[in-house]
């Protein structure tokens, strides 16, 4: 049996696949069997990520989901203002730093237990970018290092 915790992290990514394909947010309450407060927790929640991935196209076009603030995302509130006050701005800082084989892991940080690393990489995985053989942008980053700014008008290598 599952925590509530994890139940609310399940019904969030159940919900956002069905989001996904169409279905109205009624009808995901009634087919997930959701109380309206856990309905209007999910729909904010989904509106919180659609909103900042908006926000960060429109100013940079060649963002990807690694450029996305961990303040913004479908972490819990405290879960996110813990991660930003220890440096983590982005989602592609956490992915590197969980490659990182000289980092110990995310549960010995003070304040994150094995529930919150797994939401983490839960989270992680969503967006294709926990560390391993799917992460491209990661590697081709390592490789060729030129390519890790690729803001507008910064410098390019040459």
């Amino acid at each position: 049996m599952l925590s509530q915790p994890e139940q609310a992290i399940l019904n969030l990514e159940q919900a956002r696949e069905l989001r996904a394909s169409g279905t109205p947010y009624r009808q995901i309450g009634r087919q997930l069997g959701l109380t309206s407060g856990q309905l209007s927790h999910i729909r904010r929640t989904l509106k919180r990520e659609k909103g900042a991935r908006t926000r960060l196209r429109s100013t940079n076009r060649q963002a990807t989901d690694r450029d996305l603030p961990v303040s913004q995302s479908v972490l819990p509130y405290g879960l996110r203002h813990r991660l930003a006050a220890s440096g983590y701005r982005t989602l592609g800082d956490l992915s590197d730093r969980l490659a990182d084989p000289d980092f110990p892991g995310l549960e010995t940080m003070p304040g994150i237990g094995p529930h919150r690393a797994r939401l983490v990489k839960r989270m992680l995985d969503h967006f294709g970018l926990l560390p391993g053989p799917s992460d491209l942008q990661a590697e081709i980053e390592r490789i060729f290092p030129e390519f890790g700014d690729a803001r507008p008008g910064a410098p390019v290598a040459r």
